[in-house]
């Protein structure tokens, strides 16, 4: 499926930058995720704006990074206060999307199935 580039922003404006939506909605939907990968998915900005980006909701105590293997993965704070809430809007968010995106952006699969498997 070819991906449309014209990725509507819904809180941007609350928040600041299209990156750090961006990086909220992929943890979100997600549970856990690494700036490359989240790089790969929004082609449309930088790295380092990601990265920029999930480091500041870190600092603001909304996310923690953590390590698996030699990548930093980010996921939400169980010490943010607000988090149950942010989640809530971001599910909220998260129904505005365009049926393609939000099936992009939620239906993940981490490893290849198994040949012959059944979907």
């Amino acid at each position: 499926m070819e991906r449309n580039n014209t990725m509507v922003y819904y809180l941007s404006g609350l928040l600041g930058s299209k990156a750090k939506e961006c990086v909220l909605m992929f943890v979100f939907a997600r549970g856990k995720a690494y700036v490359s990968e989240m790089a790969a998915f929004f082609p449309e900005l930088s790295r380092s704006a990601l990265q920029n980006a999930a480091e500041v909701l870190e600092k603001d105590g909304i996310l923690v990074e953590g390590q698996q293997g030699n990548l930093r993965v980010y996921e939400f704070s169980p010490r943010c206060p607000y988090a149950s809430s942010l989640q809530l809007l971001l599910q909220d968010v998260a129904k505005c999307y365009p049926p393609e995106e939000r099936e992009r952006l939620f239906i993940y699969r981490g490893a290849p199935r198994r040949k012959g498997k059944t979907v």
